[in-house]
């Protein structure tokens, strides 16, 4: 049993104090308290996700989205039992209560069970040309440009590194010897790094034709994206729905520019002005069971979407992990400058 080091909430805070606390755990985890600091109940990353994707705004009090049974670990019980918890349940971590539901400590899948978590594999799809960005892209590809110091795929190799991942592969076709001159085996940034090289391009899925058999889940992302994603809530996820694919979805929100006109047949019952759509769109990142890698076929482009439509014929589940941190893909220049911006200032106000 670890030491507590889980933040305490009130039943009257928001989804965004939870997801705010959760994710400044290690455990991504939160205890609710009543006014005598029993505990509750609890909420997870996981649960503050699920909410926004049932439609609860962020601002939704933690009351209307708390179970009534909450998942707590006695004291006393022993890891036998425990284990059956986690595999019961899909959790990643449970909070551990004595008799007077006192919060006494965290049980962890990676400490009971970690034959259940086996370690995550990159892959990082930077093959592409960054149309969108010429000139910038002519003499180097767009992963390679920096932001914040550190170039677009640096960071995003950091943060899988961060969320479990020891062996991650580029799979790489524009300019590729440059990814090896910056980056060579990956010893410099704490991880094992292979080059993956496509002889035509090959999409968004066909390159994983050519990542040999995983024991593990792949944590796949386009490799020019600029996020603060949790990488590791996203794999907590995916085990918790125990899905073959799990998909970033990024909220869009596009203006109609003019009055939209609302009928019923040629009445007129209102115009809106300007409104506002929002959409839940792919964030370009996954999580694959390794299984999945058998739907890909061999030496020929292959579209994501290609991949997922087989995987639900063939009747798996594909979950949505809602992206609730930044996200960017920088699909012009101008988008390039506003996060440089933004970074160069974040910089500025942790000095």
């Amino acid at each position: 049993m670890t030491d507590v080091a889980v933040a305490t909430l009130r039943a009257d805070q928001s989804l965004y104090d939870a997801f705010r606390a959760a994710g400044a755990s290690g455990d991504r985890l939160a205890v609710v308290v009543d006014g005598d600091g029993r505990v509750t109940s609890t909420v997870s990353d996981g649960d503050v996700r699920r909410a926004v994707l049932a439609g609860h705004p962020l601002d939704t009090p933690l009351s209307a989205i708390l179970s009534s049974a909450p998942l707590l670990v006695r004291s006393r019980e022993t890891d036998d039992a425990v284990r059956d918890l986690f595999v019961r349940t899909g959790r990643s971590a449970l909070a551990v209560v004595d008799a007077d539901q006192r919060l006494v400590g965290v049980r962890r899948l990676a400490d009971v069970a970690p034959e259940l978590a086996p370690a995550p594999v990159g892959v990082l799809m930077v093959g592409g040309r960054g149309e969108r960005l010429r000139p910038l892209t002519d003499k180097l590809p767009k992963p390679l440009l920096k932001i914040g110091g550190a170039a677009i795929v640096e960071r995003l190799i950091g943060a899988m590194r961060e969320a479990g991942v020891a062996e991650c592969h580029l799979t790489v076709n524009y300019l590729a010897e440059l990814f090896e001159e910056r980056l060579g085996d990956g010893g410099a940034i704490g991880v094992r790094l292979h080059h993956v090289h496509e002889d035509q391009p090959l999409d968004t899925a066909g390159a994983l034709s050519l990542i040999p058999p995983q024991d593990g889940p792949l944590l796949v992302s386009n490799g020019d994206l600029v996020t603060t994603i949790d990488f590791a809530a996203m794999l907590d996820f995916h085990r918790f729905h125990r899905s073959a694919i799990t998909v970033a979805g990024v909220e869009y929100a596009a203006t109609v520019p003019y009055g939209v006109l609302r009928t019923a047949e040629h009445h007129l019952l209102h115009i809106d002005e300007k409104p506002t759509s929002r959409q839940l769109v792919s964030g370009g990142i996954y999580v694959l069971s390794p299984d999945v890698l058998r739907y890909v076929p061999a030496d020929r482009p292959f579209k994501m979407p290609e991949l997922i439509d087989c995987v639900l014929r063939d009747g798996q589940g594909v979950s949505v992990f809602p992206v609730l941190e930044r996200w960017s893909d920088i699909g012009s220049k101008e988008e390039f400058e506003r996060v440089l911006f933004e970074f160069a200032v974040e910089d500025q106000e942790e000095r």
